[in-house]
């Protein structure tokens, strides 16, 4: 999710959904950006936060498998990205 792509995300959920302020489903339609493949998954984290190497195993991430954690940390890379883009539209669409 780079920029314009994020943008277009955005107006896409906006078309999709009527309640566009509704936070499950928000949540739901970032959830169906997630990759599903290992090897996706890898790719995506390390394009957009870094190598998985600096990740912080906390106590409510033991016993799950890495791609597990990997994809909690993307979807919080991919929801603040998402709002960003999200609260920047909403705002021109009051403004007009």
């Amino acid at each position: 999710m780079r920029g314009l792509e994020v943008k277009e995300l955005v107006q896409a959920y906006m078309k999709n959904y009527e309640d566009i302020h509704d936070t499950d489903n928000i949540s739901e339609y970032i959830d169906g950006l997630l990759p599903v493949y290992y090897g996706e998954i890898y790719n995506e984290y390390h394009q957009h936060i870094g190598t998985p190497l600096n990740i912080e195993i906390t106590q409510d991430m033991v016993g799950m498998a890495f791609w597990q954690i990997m994809n909690i940390e993307l979807y919080t890379e991919y929801y603040y990205q998402f709002m960003t883009e999200f609260n920047n539209v909403v705002e021109e669409m009051e403004e007009e």
